[in-house]
């Protein structure tokens, strides 16, 4: 890993492409930690989080050449990676496991992930965010941001577990609904 933390994602992706295996631990160790969140949220399970992020992985390792800067952050790119393969095993898993709305939650993925690497293109999920519930809006950007999990939300927010899905599940409808405006 290279001493410098500050290499943008998009050159470790760019390097990765030409089989920078030093690239591509560096942006292992830079993005895994946001992708592995985007995993636990998805999956039901831990063990399960981290075969889709090694699934993820191997596909970023692969494809890494298919990304285009001129389409989107990397960031935005490696979450709709990570969120196709939690997907495909969703689909794989008997019927009627899927507790949670695709379409919202890849929307609302893709557009923090953006957040997170392109301060610019973001106005319209600040504005959004805005006129969420206080409660939703915390929720929401303390697992969607920061990471955590709806267990580690319920302690440090002292709420039940179930309070802090509703808030995160009305706060990702209603951002969708505000982005769709």
């Amino acid at each position: 890993m290279s001493k410098n933390p500050a290499v943008p994602s998009c050159e470790l992706l760019a390097r990765t492409a030409s089989g920078d295996r030093l690239a591509f631990r560096e942006l292992y160790a830079q993005v895994g930690p946001r992708l592995f969140a985007i995993c636990l949220r998805l999956m039901k399970s831990r063990d399960q989080a981290e075969d889709v992020l090694q699934e993820t992985f191997i596909k970023i390792w692969e494809r890494s050449h298919l990304y285009d800067p001129g389409k989107g952050e990397a960031m935005a790119w490696m979450a709709t990676v990570t969120r196709h393969c939690a997907l495909d095993r969703l689909r794989r898993a008997p019927s009627g496991t899927v507790a949670f709305d695709e379409a919202v939650v890849g929307e609302v993925e893709t557009r923090m992930a953006e957040l997170q690497g392109n301060a610019g293109d973001s106005g319209d999920l600040h504005r959004c965010l805005k006129h969420l519930r206080e409660d939703y809006r915390n929720a929401v950007v303390l697992a969607y941001v920061n990471g955590l999990t709806h267990e580690d939300l319920s302690r440090q927010l002292g709420k039940p577990m179930g309070t802090i899905k509703s808030w995160v599940r009305r706060g990702l409808e209603q951002l969708k609904e505000c982005m769709a405006q």
